[in-house]
């Protein structure tokens, strides 16, 4: 894939963006891993690796590409904009694979705690309704982002995209509801930190950091899956 002028203007509109949100994504991920939340699940998501990743694609795909977001991160929802239908066709050839580490710290961007609840409701779909369900509602999730400061989706309003991604409403509504996987999502937040990521989105590729920026993880991924 060339270097498009679609690609140029997604590079041009990340970059606008980037200086006015990365100091605050920074900051609140300091805050986060000065915190100790870090306990024992009472139950882990299925589908989810022992670190934290879910990973899509074939298993023998030569490049890996780990992409750390939060849902209420408005870089990630650009990031995934710009990049998302390039990824995904890439996945589907056998070409990628891709692991998602979903965090929860941007609680405080939000009037009804919506990085946390959204995360949680993610992990939901994942343990019962598997990964391709859990890709569908990770999109819907970021193309339905909240503005910061509002209140994100209800639980409601969680449980009505969960059902449109593909999972069932009598397995989804109480687990979402109750935050079954809170615990979860505290403690793959405060792995990320253990692992030295301070904001999102942060993207590694075949293990290795792609980009100082938000613009040049970008064009590294848009590489990557070429």
């Amino acid at each position: 894939m060339s270097n498009t002028k679609a690609d140029r203007r997604n590079l041009y509109v990340i970059g606008a963006i980037v200086a006015v949100i990365l100091a605050m994504v920074g900051v609140g991920l300091f805050v986060q891993s000065q915190r100790d939340t870090t306990g024992e699940s009472d139950i882990d998501p299925r589908g989810a690796t022992s670190d934290y990743g879910v990973v899509i694609g074939d298993a023998d795909a030569p490049r890996t590409i780990t992409l750390y977001e939060d849902f209420q991160c408005p870089v990630c929802a650009a990031f995934e904009q710009a990049s998302a239908e390039q990824v995904r066709a890439a996945v589907e050839d056998g070409r990628v694979k891709l692991e998602y580490r979903m965090v929860s710290f941007l609680d405080r961007a939000s009037q009804n705690a919506y990085s946390s609840r959204a995360a949680n409701a993610a992990m939901v779909v994942l343990d019962t309704a598997g990964k391709d369900a859990f890709w569908k509602f990770h999109d819907l999730l970021f193309a339905n982002q909240p503005e910061e400061g509002t209140a994100g989706p209800d639980d409601d309003a969680l449980i009505a995209l969960a059902l449109e991604a593909g999972a069932d409403e009598n397995e989804v509504s109480d687990r979402i509801k109750n935050g079954e996987f809170d615990q979860w999502v505290l403690n793959a937040t405060d792995e990320m930190s253990r692992n030295g990521v301070t904001g999102t989105p942060t993207v590694l590729i075949d293990g290795e950091r792609a980009g100082e920026t938000a613009a040049d993880s970008l064009q590294a991924v848009l590489d990557a899956v070429k």
